[in-house]
């Protein structure tokens, strides 16, 4: 049962995420086959850095072809009807949010499973949430978000610190995973709304 539910998840966000770098893919003008590279790269990378990590080898999610499928249908399906699923800007936010959320929760529960104690099940959580945002990025030639000073790695911790600590306290399962999931979205998608940042250094610039 927890295995087809971690599988479940996985290709939800896997789905989700596909769908984000679709969309971007599309934003930026690329063909349909820079579009399908765009959302299984965004869709596949987070689950790829964890597994390679962990020792999995080959990765769950180029095993599977389940994985492969669900990116390559969302990078489709936004092709195909980019103007019917696409009405105002927050959709790529959104679809990324819901990755992020998913991955981060099942990144960090199968690193503890794995033995990880809670510190590096916790990055390696974050790392699974926002590996695939940040191939996305990069592969379309933007600064990723989590080097723009958005809650963004920040909502992803707090997913996998919920995690931990429901798994120490002995409350580890599915309402754990959701209550961490949610938590990770809502405050992904708030501080985009009301514009929340992340300090950052200013350096005082010397004058002579």
């Amino acid at each position: 049962m927890e295995e087809t539910l971690t599988l479940a998840l996985n290709l939800m966000g896997t789905f989700a995420f596909g769908l984000s770098g679709g969309i971007l893919a599309v934003r930026k003008q690329m063909d349909l086959f820079g579009v399908l590279v765009l959302s299984v790269a965004t869709g596949l990378g987070g689950g790829i850095m964890r597994d390679i990590v962990l020792g999995h080898i080959p990765p769950a999610t180029l095993s599977d072809w389940r994985y492969l499928a669900a990116a390559g249908l969302a990078g489709l399906s936004v092709f195909l009807w980019f103007s019917r699923v696409v009405h105002h800007g927050k959709f790529l936010t959104t679809f990324d949010a819901v990755g992020l959320s998913i991955f981060t929760v099942t990144g960090t529960t199968i690193a503890l499973d794995a033995g990880l104690g809670p510190g590096p099940a916790a990055l390696l959580g974050m790392l699974t949430g926002v590996g695939g945002g940040v191939v996305r990025d990069l592969l379309a030639a933007e600064v990723p978000l989590i080097f723009r000073s958005e809650v963004y790695a920040v909502a992803s911790m707090l997913g996998a610190i919920i995690v931990i600590v429901a798994s120490q306290a002995g409350f580890s399962g599915i309402p754990a995973e959701i209550l961490a999931a949610l938590a990770t979205f809502i405050l992904r998608m708030v501080s985009v709304q009301r514009g929340w940042k992340i300090p950052v250094a200013r350096p005082k610039i010397e004058t002579r």
